[in-house]
């Protein structure tokens, strides 16, 4: 039987920092060769800001086309805000969540220059308004983004899920994970950027596979390593059905 697997974590567009893009096409050819079903789309990070705020809603309108355009394959997208822009942004932020349909944002702390503690990013959260959303926050190990950080605001916000991306890269990130998913039901995780089967493992050792998600971080990682990580963990088969794809449709359904 053919097993069905949903990217939670996935971009579209171009990171200017490193150069590293793909578009809606060349993810969607990406995805039918490794054998992904759908994916969680967001904005990538960093992008081109040349023209400041209508940069970014063109790079929010390119997720909020494929998400219209590709139901079946995108069935939820996320837009994207800079927090420099400060409180010119949180207009961009309800035309996400109104006009152009999307489910939610993305922020990764490092490549935008902010830290979660900022009061203009709150401001942007609030902004989301007080119904389901999801933010997809790239957890780095450093204090800006790092899961306690993270924790702190997602304790203030509990109407918004947040999706810690990729919390593997240190001792410390994973150990602060942990405490992260455990004090917060609001809080998950997804896999993305590894390719070590014992991540896996560890994390639904200790936090339960039901909230740990698989993504991938396409196109800045392989999709297929961190799936054959999940395939070669020490875990069940229903725990494995979890990670790739029922916690993801469960996550959807809250905040679509």
């Amino acid at each position: 039987m053919k097993r069905q697997i949903i990217d939670a974590h996935s971009h579209i567009g171009r990171t200017m920092t490193n150069g590293v893009a793909q578009n809606v096409e060349t993810w969607l050819a990406a995805m039918d060769k490794a054998g992904i079903e759908q994916a969680i789309i967001s904005v990538a990070a960093g992008g081109l800001q040349a023209e400041g705020l209508a940069d970014t809603r063109r790079a929010n309108d390119v997720i909020a086309k494929a998400v219209k355009d590709h139901p079946d394959r995108f069935p939820i997208g996320l837009g994207s805000i800079e927090v420099r822009h400060g409180e010119a942004g949180l207009a961009e932020v309800r035309r996400v969540m109104g006009e152009a349909g999307l489910s939610g944002l993305v922020f990764h702390a490092t490549f935008e220059g902010f830290s979660v503690d900022s009061p203009v990013f709150h401001d942007i959260l609030k902004a989301l308004g007080h119904g389901p959303a999801l933010v997809l926050m790239h957890s780095t190990p450093d204090a800006r983004a790092n899961p306690k950080a993270i924790a702190a605001v997602a304790e203030r916000f509990p109407q918004i899920e947040f999706l810690l991306g990729h919390p593997v890269f240190t001792d410390d990130q994973r150990t602060q994970c942990v405490a992260a998913v455990q004090a917060n039901a609001n809080i998950h995780l997804d896999l993305a950027y590894q390719a070590e089967p014992g991540i896996a493992e560890f994390f639904v050792r200790e936090v339960g596979a039901e909230r740990v998600l698989y993504g991938s971080d396409a196109p800045y990682f392989e999709p297929s390593q961190v799936i054959a990580s999940i395939e070669a963990a020490n875990i069940t088969e229903a725990q494995r059905e979890q990670i790739f794809s029922a916690n993801a449709k469960r996550l959807i359904a809250a905040v679509s």
